[in-house]
């Protein structure tokens, strides 16, 4: 009698324990599967980061005039921030030619070039290039020719030229030209901003990339002599 006493008191505490092992099993299983999805979700949120960054750095490809001016402006704003790093050297060619060349980059990307550059001693230009993923869309040149002019002591005037192109995949696509003066002693002169710009003919895309592929070979490999 005592021992079936005994055996009935066993598997009553074999009972009430078995119920014990598998609620700590459950549990231990739930929070498991709670820590798999806390890892599974920040592995889910950092690809997410990982693409947003990635389509950050890539471009809408440029596909009409208002893309290259919003590409041009974004350039700018980025250039005016302080976001672009530059490099610079400057050149001389034959003391007839003297420039300074500089290259504007952001995540080791080229974004513009600008050559500034004097031919002899009435004439100075600047010419820029605006490059989005390795592939230029817009130049702007402006370049003056001086001279003196009749009128008090020391009176000069400056014949002043812009030209802006537009490109895309590097092909003109519209032309633009500005001409005015600016007098040394005149008691004003026209306001550049407010002169328009006139429609022109393209020139040649060879034209308009010899000069930007003579820059940027020199990117990495500056230059004391001619540019060529």
């Amino acid at each position: 009698m005592q021992n079936t006493r005994k055996k009935l008191k066993i598997l009553s505490s074999m009972n009430m324990v078995l119920p014990l092992i598998t609620l700590c099993a459950a549990t231990a299983c739930t929070e498991r599967s709670g820590s798999d999805k806390s890892k599974i979700n920040t592995t889910v949120h950092k690809e997410d980061t990982l693409q947003l960054k990635k389509s950050e750095e890539q471009h809408t490809p440029l596909l009409d005039i208002k893309d290259i001016k919003q590409a041009y402006a974004n350039t700018n704003k980025e250039l005016i921030d302080g976001q672009l790093d530059s490099t610079t050297f400057k050149y001389s060619c034959k003391d007839e030619k003297n420039g300074t060349v500089s290259y504007f980059t952001k995540n080791g990307k080229l974004k513009l070039i600008v050559h500034r550059y004097d031919e002899y001693d009435h004439y100075s230009a600047v010419d820029r290039y605006f490059v989005q993923d390795s592939t230029l869309f817009f130049t702007y040149h402006t370049n003056v020719t001086w001279s003196f002019e009749n009128g008090p002591e020391g009176s000069t005037k400056d014949n002043i030229k812009e030209n802006r192109t537009y490109l895309i995949a590097e092909k003109p696509i519209k032309c633009l030209e500005k001409k005015f003066t600016i007098h040394s002693k005149a008691s004003s002169n026209p306001d550049p901003e407010s002169i328009p710009n006139r429609d022109v003919n393209c020139q040649s895309a060879e034209i308009v990339l010899k000069p930007y592929h003579i820059l940027t070979k020199y990117r990495f490999k500056p230059t004391a002599d001619c540019l060529e």
